[in-house]
């Protein structure tokens, strides 16, 4: 007994330091600075439509950039307008260009002796890398190769609602359908990759009485849903939500709308950072020191990131000097 009586005090004695030490962190920890999502009024439009009005006519709209050349004093871009009639094409010669554009439509081309090349793409930008004769020409191949492997799985998103009575009991929080949604692992046996309670987070986005949940599926474990139709997708969304969020017996939700993106969100896998550090480099070796790559596959996915994007910032900071 005295042997276990030993053991009893040392565990309450470890008890009591680990309790302490427990509340001491818990006072240290930073205290949550609330709701931190965001959005516009009237969607996220309103940002680029706010920045176009500022820059007034310098924006240009409804042309489409073809091609990108190295040249001596600079880098010639080949635009033509979006106008089906209109099939003429100019040349337009800048320090420095930054795409933003996904990586899968950059394409790169090798153009010998120096010439312009101008090919009419549906989808397509060609970055033409202009080499000597006899050159190799293996730094923008490289390039290509590196932005072809990043990966952009199939994602459809589907935006429906339902009246507040139909969301299960249990799922409530003071009669509310609290918080930003919920993420589905596959072992909860669910085709849905997740469920965003828009109108829980953002006002004004569903009438009174009614929820707006936009559903995620597809992603990269599931591209076969590229095969479905968009009233199966909505079914998938409906009877995925009936066994977490809805009650089966509910009436059908009204759909709001189905949006199907064949490539969605750009994967970081592993060894990600050094894909685009090898294109950057290719293409600094190819004599493109002002062409810049941005946008989410650089930055990252959210808005935030994408406005902080380096590439922009470092851009901006070589072109005020």
């Amino acid at each position: 007994m005295g042997k276990f009586g030993s053991w009893s005090k040392m565990v309450v004695a470890l008890s009591v330091a680990l309790s302490k030490q427990y509340r001491r962190e818990i006072r240290h920890l930073p205290k949550p600075k609330g709701q931190t999502v965001g959005s516009c009024r009237k969607g996220m439009g309103m940002l680029p439509e706010a920045i176009s009005a500022r820059l007034g006519n310098r924006v240009k709209l409804s042309w489409k950039l073809s091609s990108i050349n190295r040249v001596e004093s600079g880098h010639c871009c080949a635009l033509h307008p979006l106008v089906s009639f209109l099939s003429w094409i100019i040349f337009i010669i800048y320090d420095m260009v930054v795409l933003l554009v996904e990586s899968f439509y950059i394409v790169f081309d090798i153009i010998k002796f120096y010439r312009f090349f101008y090919k009419v793409a549906t989808r397509i930008l060609r970055i033409n890398i202009n080499v000597p004769c006899g050159s190799g020409g293996s730094g923008e191949n490289a390039a290509a190769d590196a932005l072809s492997k990043i990966y952009y799985p199939p994602v459809a998103v589907v935006s429906i609602s339902y009246p507040k009575e139909a969301i299960l009991t249990e799922c409530l929080i003071d009669g509310e359908l609290k918080g930003f949604g919920q993420l589905h692992p596959r072992s909860q046996g669910v085709e849905t990759l997740g469920t965003r309670y828009s109108s829980s987070i953002f006002t004004n986005r569903a009438p009174p009485g009614q929820l707006l949940l936009l559903n995620f599926i597809g992603g990269a474990t599931n591209p076969g849903m590229l095969s479905k139709m968009d009233r199966e997708l909505i079914q998938v969304a409906d009877r995925d939500l009936r066994k977490i969020l809805i009650n089966p017996n509910a009436n059908n939700p009204t759909v709001l709308g189905v949006k199907l993106w064949p490539k969605a969100i750009p994967q970081f896998l592993i060894g990600h950072v050094e894909l685009l550090n090898f294109a950057k480099a290719a293409l600094k070796d190819t004599g493109f020191e002002g062409l810049f790559l941005g946008g989410n596959y650089v930055s990252g996915v959210a808005l935030g990131a994408c406005v902080a994007d380096r590439s922009i910032n470092e851009s901006s900071r070589i072109g005020s000097q």
